[in-house]
């Protein structure tokens, strides 16, 4: 699966990339998981992505079509693999303004996931909103970035435990 994961990198990263992309390490209540996300244009609208997730005990990779049916809008469809099985992820953002949300959905071997965040820029740097996502739960995020380096963090809540998710995300 790890050999899948790099090729795919690698294999992406040499084609044409969009300013969207970003490398992240999370730490999800003590867990580290190191994502990373690459798109680029096919023509006009229509374009492509790819996500990759890895952890100590999991991984995944999946890459499909986008659509951008305005300047503030963009869908996709996607098909991959994760340890044991095949998974299949869906995704929206929204974005305008100050305001950007992010919802994905993935469904495949391993079960179903979900994570849904919301963003209000404060201002250039800083940015409050709110994470909800599977296994975790729903709370605040608070984002701080300078240049091409945020760090953030959710307080999560669910069934009466407080879960922590932080994270610092670079973008090229």
């Amino acid at each position: 699966m790890k050999r899948a994961w790099i090729v795919l990198v690698l294999a992406l990263i040499a084609g044409s990339v969009s300013a969207g992309n970003f490398g992240e390490l999370q730490v999800v209540n003590g867990k580290p998981t190191v994502d990373l996300y690459v798109a680029g244009k096919i023509h006009g609208k229509i374009g492509w992505s790819a996500f990759s997730l890895v952890n100590k005990d999991w991984a995944q990779v999946y890459a499909g079509p986008t659509f951008a049916p305005t300047s503030w809008s963009e869908i996709s469809a996607n098909i991959g693999v994760e340890t044991g099985g095949t998974r299949f992820a869906e995704s929206l953002w929204l974005g305008h303004g100050r305001f950007s949300m992010l919802a994905i959905n993935e469904h495949g071997f391993s079960g179903h996931w979900h994570k849904i965040t919301a963003d209000w820029n404060i201002t250039k740097s800083f940015t409050i909103g709110y994470h909800g996502q599977a296994l975790v739960g729903n709370g605040p995020r608070i984002s701080y970035t300078r240049g091409k380096v945020a760090v953030w963090g959710s307080l999560l809540f669910k069934d009466g435990e407080t879960n922590t998710i932080v994270a610092m995300k670079i973008s090229p």
